[in-house]
């Protein structure tokens, strides 16, 4: 294969790789949109709901089920914190993927533009 071919098969390799990163970015960002979705449905609906709800009868009477009760509802908050936290690390995580991707897709190109410079400086009969 001449020079010529060569350099215009490794631009077509490129433009697949960078495809490639545009679907998986895609990909992404559809899924951290229902991730970050329901989070917020798990945070509005079920979190702070619960954390604000007052699980006494009365201040000056606790009785055994209210203090249980109250024990529950200080573990489901803890459970429902570490899961929100988890959750927003993930999603924090798919961002700098994205980042990377985008960062592939730059030098991707820029070896496309020199390839193509090359392609463009070689004689004809290359």
């Amino acid at each position: 294969m001449s020079r010529r071919g060569d350099i215009v098969s490794e631009i077509h390799h490129y433009q697949h790789k960078i495809d490639v990163c545009r679907e998986k970015i895609s990909r992404l960002m559809d899924e951290s949109a229902k991730i970050e979705k329901a989070k917020a449905e798990v945070e509005e609906e079920a979190y702070v709901p619960n954390k604000s709800y007052d699980m006494t009868v009365c201040e000056k009477w606790r009785g055994k089920l209210e203090t249980e009760a109250e024990e529950y509802q200080k573990e489901i908050n803890r459970q429902h914190t570490i899961c929100l936290n988890d959750t927003s690390n993930l999603l924090s995580d798919i961002l700098r993927i994205i980042e990377r991707l985008n960062e592939m897709i730059e030098e991707y190109e820029e070896r496309i533009s020199d390839l193509e410079a090359e392609l463009a400086s070689l004689p004809d009969n290359e």
